[in-house]
């Protein structure tokens, strides 16, 4: 197996290196025991397969017992851990793991200069979906590398209104740790969250992200996918090209081109459940104060972790995130679509469902997020998951903070008019928001109870990982 530093880096490719040379002794060990030995061998824990899963480097053209092919046709990189490694297995991923999206906006049927002809979704089938779709990083022959390099190559197109036509925008990779309470948060919780209005701060709205199908979403930059069992089976169909039952691999075969039929799963459901299981089960982060921290308590000003605690909730930066939602504390989320001001404008939407769906009887209309509202991102954890916002572009929480507009603009400028000490004190307190430490023990989450039957059930079929 050849483990490419420049793509991959090294800390978790040692990691990937080591499951599968695990992996292969096990199975050395398993081939020459005698019955009873080999039946032991493979009694591997169910936490130890979804871990495997989770390490493992899937490689080009790889034969598995379902008949797959393995990696791609198209993917961004060749493992989970690939892009969810910094502050521990599971975690965030630096700006060199972003994922690309190429956005359509304003008349993109009547390009200049002969762009492309015909339909949107001669270029990438994906636009079948909505506006935006991933443009992946890699493909697993030359001929889709070269066709990946010529649909990049179509970006800031502008058509004579000076509207642009195409560009490109990124996702940051978001931590996993705790995702298993997340998905457990009841939606009463959420409907909660937002019918409260903090009087303090009437700035601060906050909207749940309602699917197309009627159901709530807690997960994505936009709030855009409902359930952790959704999340990592895009993730795998679209960051990895892993063909899955109920859900198609990445593709950039035309629609009257393809044939589902013709697709052997990679992954079986239950290895995709066991994947699920793992994440699920990634610990919660927690609050301890970091040694460089403790030593300012001491020093002129008092810069005090508990003391920002305060300041936190005082200037209004608990409103959106709040501390506790639901059964789950210390999350510092409410989970709810946020109007967060022109600078951070984005309307691409990564993978999941961005179809508006009525509202249910009795609850306010609500839909997809608009180009300026974005999921109050969960805190804990975050001083071990830099950079910050949707695309990476703050490097430390203080730029994080600055570049807030829109409902929390005036929170923003309460930070930048509180004195030094204060200031020093909030960012203590969000340093001690730190990744679970390596010998954290996993969670155990209930699962949520069953959701009421959708009002408008959707019949998308997947056909490049996005919906059409």
């Amino acid at each position: 197996m050849r483990c490419d530093a420049r793509r991959f880096g090294g800390d978790w490719c040692r990691l990937a290196i080591g499951a599968v040379v695990l992996a292969i002794a096990a199975g050395a060990v398993a081939a020459g025991a005698g019955p009873r030995h080999r039946k032991a061998a493979q009694a591997v824990p169910p936490d130890a397969e979804g871990r495997h899963l989770f390490l493992k480097l899937w490689p080009v053209g790889e034969a598995s017992p379902t008949g797959g092919d393995g990696l791609g046709p198209l993917y961004n990189e060749g493992s989970c851990v690939a892009c969810h490694h910094v502050g521990g297995l599971g975690g965030a991923g630096l700006n060199d793991r972003n994922v690309k999206l190429l956005v359509a906006s304003g008349k993109v049927a009547d390009q200049v200069n002969n762009v492309f002809q015909g339909e949107l979704t001669d270029l990438h089938p994906g636009f079948r979906g909505g506006t935006s779709v991933v443009l992946h990083k890699h493909g697993t022959t030359r001929a889709v590398e070269e066709r990946l390099r010529e649909i990049g190559s179509y970006t800031a197109i502008r058509t004579p209104d000076a509207t642009t036509a195409l560009r490109t925008t990124e996702r940051n990779t978001p931590p996993l740790f705790g995702a298993g309470l997340i998905d457990g948060i009841l939606d009463r919780a959420l409907l909660d969250a937002s019918a409260h209005r903090d009087e303090a701060f009437p700035e601060v709205k906050g909207r749940v992200s309602r699917l197309g199908d009627g159901r709530i979403g807690r997960f994505g930059w936009k709030g855009q996918v409902a359930t952790l069992d959704d999340f990592v089976r895009a993730a795998c169909a679209n960051e990895l090209g892993l063909e899955l039952p109920g859900r198609h691999q990445a593709s950039l075969t035309p629609a009257k081109e393809f044939d589902p039929k013709a697709l052997k799963p990679d992954m079986e459901d239950r290895e995709v459940r066991l994947l699920f299981g793992f994440v699920r089960s990634l610990p919660r982060p927690g609050f301890r104060v970091p040694a460089e921290v403790a030593m300012l308590r001491s020093a002129p000003g008092k810069v005090d972790p508990v003391r920002g605690r305060a300041v936190f909730d005082r200037i209004g930066c608990a409103t959106c995130h709040a501390p506790k939602l639901g059964e789950v504390d210390g999350l510092y989320s409410d989970l709810l679509l946020h109007d967060l001001g022109a600078r951070l404008v984005d309307a691409g939407t990564y993978y999941g469902d961005s179809s508006p769906a009525p509202a249910p009887p009795g609850v306010l209309a609500s839909g997809p997020a608009a180009a300026g509202e974005w999921r109050t991102p969960p805190l804990w954890g975050v001083a071990s998951s830099a950079p910050y916002l949707h695309d990476g572009r703050a490097a430390t929480l203080s730029e994080a903070i600055g570049l807030h507009g829109g409902e929390a603009e005036a929170t923003a400028s309460r930070y930048a008019a509180l004195p030094r000490a204060e200031q020093q004190s909030l960012l203590a307190f969000l340093h001690s928001l730190q990744a679970p430490p390596r010998d954290a023990a996993p969670v155990r989450p209930a699962p949520r109870p069953p959701e009421p039957p959708a009002r408008r059930p959707r019949t998308a079929a997947f056909i490049t990982g996005f919906p059409f």
